[in-house]
Parts: structure tokens; sequence; C-alpha cells
């Protein structure tokens, strides 16, 4: 390890305490190649972190590496769609080059070979990143490209015209503030801050009929309106306790620390200190941490719009009375992360962020953080406690993010999709986006589609538009002389449907009235030359291993489950194995602590009730 190396890096995370451990990792990591175990102490040392809690972090994240690893690292994807690309052929070939096998390093140190989870670049199967860049179609007889970094593939996703979120995004220089403003860019949060009370835009986003596109589909005006009632909560709460404690010490020059009060409960009104995270009362925070199997929607919003984001989250925070707000990115969207900093730079600089935005008594941050590999982390509270500093872990509920969320204050937390609708319904209103959709699904929804379609890509469609014809006439239909077997529809926590069964409106209650559930939008099409026991079989190993460990149902029964489908695909399947199967998931369903566990048996379950394997 060379200091000299680590003390920049440490300086840079310092003033965020335990909070800056996990980027802090990240960044050691793409100097050293990887964790040391003096590394980790260092680092520890230098945010003031016990050296066990450092530990939990380092080993806890599939991106933070504690054991010797190449300066280059060679990721496949080997999810449901790649390994029907070929992605085994492809790691196969890799091993015969590099004379290793998957999960080893060169005899030199220097090249790395993983096999690895949907790397969110479905549309452009099979894939693989080295370090920092993205391969895509790629050829097994051709895997020379990988070791000449002028050769990364940098084609686009195919991306369809849309009413709302992809209307203008061909004309979109995406490195260019002015690309943005050209588009009416900006035009909703200027609105928002010279026209419009925080209550009055909370208003439209509840008449709107918004709800989350993530895969809950909670209501996204209510959850604002209950996150702005708690921060106006807890501002005046620290107003009293404030002037409760300077009349016992009977000195008005003491600072709040002075008077025991924690920095974190000076009141709002008072606030004069530079921006950071520490003054806020409450935060916003985006949820870019897209790990569904088959979804890469919003690495294209990201990509292609970003300001879009940063526009929204801006509103958000003028809404619910925030002052600092995070975007939490995937650590495998490099070009992604590349384009919001380069974005969230200018904005900066052109006072859309910062103190005093537009003119107005408005101050507002935005920080972007990268995950480190964690599907968990996709669980709000689970990417809370990233954010902390802290294993991905999911908390229990309640208490809500509303009221006690990131750093324990009223948090608001939205994907990208979701987000990316709120310059619209600000600006045109919420009749203006009623106007599409159903009356009880208003609005579009950006949709994924990969596997054998003549075009994957992403769409944006109206809620309740068809599905068999987004796949049969957007998407140009199957192959040649192919035949449908199968759809799974919301990617790994989602359900089969049978041929029969795409004659449905993709809206949330058609969905629900079939037992199929929109989930991410990821719509992930296999025809009748695919091993679906090879999807099943990847399916359960993707949740056994991104299983956190933290509740015995899903720790558990994530591993048996497993280890069932595994015998069941090799050919030796017991009797009562499809029975086991159900009971593991109903356990799973009914008592683990989050999502992940809740919805691991999905999909597979699914398959056999529906014959599928």
């Amino acid at each position: 390890m060379n200091p000299d190396i680590l003390s920049p890096i440490l300086a840079r995370w310092k003033s965020a305490a335990r909070s800056g451990l996990l980027p802090a990792f990240i960044d050691a990591q793409a100097e050293f190649g990887w964790l040391t175990r003096e590394t980790i102490a260092e680092v520890a040392r230098g945010l003031n972190v016990p050296l066990a809690d450092a530990y939990g972090v380092a080993d806890f994240y599939a991106h933070l590496y504690t054991t010797p690893m190449g300066k280059t690292k060679i990721r496949v994807c080997d999810d449901a769609i790649c390994f029907l690309a070929g992605s085994e052929k492809i790691c196969a070939a890799l091993e015969t080059k590099l004379q290793i096998r998957v999960g080893e390093t060169t005899a030199d140190g220097a090249i790395s070979l993983e096999r690895v989870p949907c790397l969110g670049q479905c549309d452009r199967a099979p894939v693989a990143m080295v370090n920092e860049s993205v391969f895509e179609n790629l050829d097994a007889q051709n895997i020379s490209a990988l070791f000449d970094p002028i050769e990364a593939h940098n084609s686009q996703a195919t991306v369809g015209a849309g009413p709302i979120l992809l209307k203008n995004i061909s004309a979109l220089n995406y490195s260019t503030l002015d690309s943005y403003l050209a588009i009416d860019g900006y035009a909703a949060l200027d609105k928002a801050l010279e026209q419009l009370s925080p209550a009055q835009i909370i208003a439209k986003i509840k008449a709107s009929g918004l709800v989350g596109r993530g895969g809950a589909a909670f209501p996204t005006g209510i959850k604002w309106e209950l996150a702005a009632k708690s921060i106006a909560n807890f501002a005046g709460a620290s107003v009293i306790a404030s002037t409760f404690a300077s009349l016992s010490v009977n000195s008005a020059k003491q600072s709040p620390s002075d008077m025991g009060i924690a920095s974190s409960q000076k009141p709002l009104l008072a606030m004069t200190d530079p921006l950071d995270w520490r003054s806020s009362p409450g935060y916003v925070v985006c949820n870019a941490d897209e790990s569904e199997t088959g979804t890469f929607k919003d690495r294209v919003l990201i990509e292609r719009n970003p300001f879009a984001v940063i526009e929204a989250l801006t509103i958000c925070a003028y809404a619910i009375g925030a002052r600092y707000g995070y975007i939490y990115l995937r650590g495998e969207y490099p070009r992604a992360c590349e384009r919001l900093q380069n974005a969230l730079n200018e904005a900066r600089a052109r006072n859309f962020l910062g103190e005093k935005i537009r003119g107005t008594n408005f101050s507002f941050e935005i920080e972007l953080r990268r995950g480190a590999g964690a599907y968990v982390c996709g669980e709000e509270t689970a990417l809370f406690e990233s954010l902390e500093g802290k294993r991905g872990e999911p908390r229990a509920k309640p208490p809500f993010p509303t009221d006690h969320g990131l750093f324990g204050k009223p948090t608001v937390i939205n994907n990208v999709e979701t987000l990316a609708n709120i310059p619209f319904i600000v600006l045109n209103g919420a009749s203006a986006y009623r106007k599409f959709g159903t009356e009880k699904s208003p609005g579009t929804r950006v949709v994924c589609v990969s596997g054998a379609v003549e075009k994957p890509g992403v769409y944006e469609i109206e809620m309740g538009a068809p599905l068999k014809k987004l796949l049969f006439e957007t998407c140009g239909g199957l192959r040649a002389n192919r035949k449908l077997q199968t759809i799974l529809i919301g990617g790994a926590a989602g359900v089969f449907l049978t041929p029969q069964e795409i004659d449905v409106a993709l809206d949330f209650q058609s969905l629900n009235a079939i037992g199929a559930t929109f989930g991410s939008g990821a719509i992930m099409v296999f025809d009748d030359t695919a091993n679906l026991w090879g999807v099943v079989y990847r399916l359960a190993r993707f949740f056994k291993d991104e299983s956190c460990g933290k509740c015995f149902p899903c720790q558990l029964g994530t591993q048996r489950q497993f280890e069932v489908i595994a015998r069941m695909a090799r050919g030796q399947a017991r009797a009562d194995d499809p029975v086991r199967l159900r009971e593991l998931g109903a356990v799973m369903r009914d008592a683990s602590l989050c999502g992940l566990g809740q919805t691991a048996a999905s999909a597979i379950i699914s398959a056999f009730d529906k014959k599928l394997v």
C-alpha cells in the first residue's frame, strides 16, 4: 500500500465520516486493484470507523475484493438473456486463452475472470465488462476485442420515441445543459420556484396519479406529502429544543453543539452553514441502483437525459423542504456515472444547484454515489444503510423512510423513471399527464424488452397498451421461424406468462388480475429454442447469491431453493421437489424481511405452475 496514494482519498472523504466508507473503498480499490488488510485498516482509521465494521462493509459488496485480484477484471454476464445468447461459450473461450478457470487470476496476477449476474445491457447480449469498459454482442470466436480498450463498443441502445419521457430523446446532446434547456429543460423548476408553493407542487403530483415505477407502485404524491409533514414537524421540534436549551444555559451566544444539541437538530430557519448533508432536515434520494434481471431502462434514461433526473430531484427537495439529495447509481454503469457527474457539475456551475438557486432563497445540493454490486441495495432501506457506510441490509418497518429514513431523518426516495415524470407534471399539470394511460393507471411506462425479438430495446408505452402489440409490432416480432415459448415479466422477481396469456393490457390492474406484476418494467422473451431449465437455474442462483443473509427465511430459503433447482436441472429430481419448492416459496414470501426474499420464488413457482419446466 502506498500512503501517498491513499492520503488524497482519505482527504476527499474525511468530511463525510462513516458515510464516506464505501466510496473510499471504491477509490482505493481503483488504485490498488483490491483491498488489502492494511488498506481497510487505514481507511477505517482515517474515517473513524470501527475496524470490524469496516471489514464487514468490505466483505459485503461483490465489487469489493479482499483477496488478490488482477488489475484487469473481466466480468462476463451469465444471467438469463446473456446465457441464451452464448455467455458459457465466451467464458470457455476466455478460460482457454487465459489458461485459468472462471473465478481465478492469471499466474502473473494481471487478469481476473469472473461470471456475474445481469449487467443491465440485456438488449445487446451477450455482454462483458473489462474494468469500466462495456463490450456487447460478443462472439465466442473472436474475444480479442476484450483485450484492446480501443475496441470497446459504445453503441447506443435501441430506444423508441415516446410521448413524455422519450419524447425528445434523439434530439439531446447528452453532455450539455444547453441541449436540455432547448427542449424546455428546467422550465418546470422555474415554474415551481416562481409560481408554486411546495403544497401546490405536491397537490399536482397527487392529482396526476403517478405511482412508483420501481416495482412497489406506491403513490408518489402521498410519499412526498408524508415526508413534507415529517420535515415540518422535525424543524418545529428542533426550534423548540434549541430555544429551550438556550434558555437553560442562559447564553444566546453558544452554538447548538456547545449546548449539547446534535448539529443535525439545528433549527431549519437558523441554518447559515454551507450546504452539506449534515444541515438538511430531510433528504431526497434517487434510487438508480437498477439491478433487477432484464432491466436497463434507468440506465438509458440517465445516459440520454441526466438533467431530467437532477431537475426532478431539485423540485422534490423544494416541495418537501430538503436541502440535500443523493443519486445512488448502480456500479456497473460507468457511462451513466460519467454523464451524471458532468451534468451535476454543469448544473452547479450555472446555479441550477447550490446556494440560492436561480436567485431565490432555495438552496439545494446533490451528491452522486456509486454502488458496488449488491442487488439488495435496490431496497430503499438497504440503500440508506449503504449510503451511511454500512452493509446494505434492509431495516425493519416501521418506521418508514418518510418519518425516519437516511441518517434518521425524513426521506423521499424514488427511482429514476418515477422522477423523470416530475418535470412534465409540474410544467403541464395533472390533467395533461392523465391524458395518457388508463383511469386507474395513468401516464406512460418505460419498458425494456430483451431476448428473442427482432428489436430489443427501451420503449415508452401508454399504460394499458397491449403486450401482444408491443412484442409483435413495436419490437418486430420473434426472429425468423421461431415460436414463442414464454415471457418473463417483471424481472427475476416477476412471473412467467404463457403464449395464451399475452393478450393482456400492460397496466397494474390487468396484470394483477392474471397473477402477474409490472415490477421493474422488464419483459424477457424466450422462443422455442430457449433452455428454460438454464433460465430457472440462474434465477435461483441469483437470489441465493444476492440474499444479504440478515433474515433467516431468505438466507436459508434461497439456498435450499437453489439446491433443489440445481438437482432437478441435472435430471435428479425427487418426487416431492415441486411441493418442497412451493413450501419454501410460501415461507420466504410470508416471513422474509424485504422484497428480495418475499419474491425470490415468484418466477420459479410460476414456471412450475404453468408447466414450463
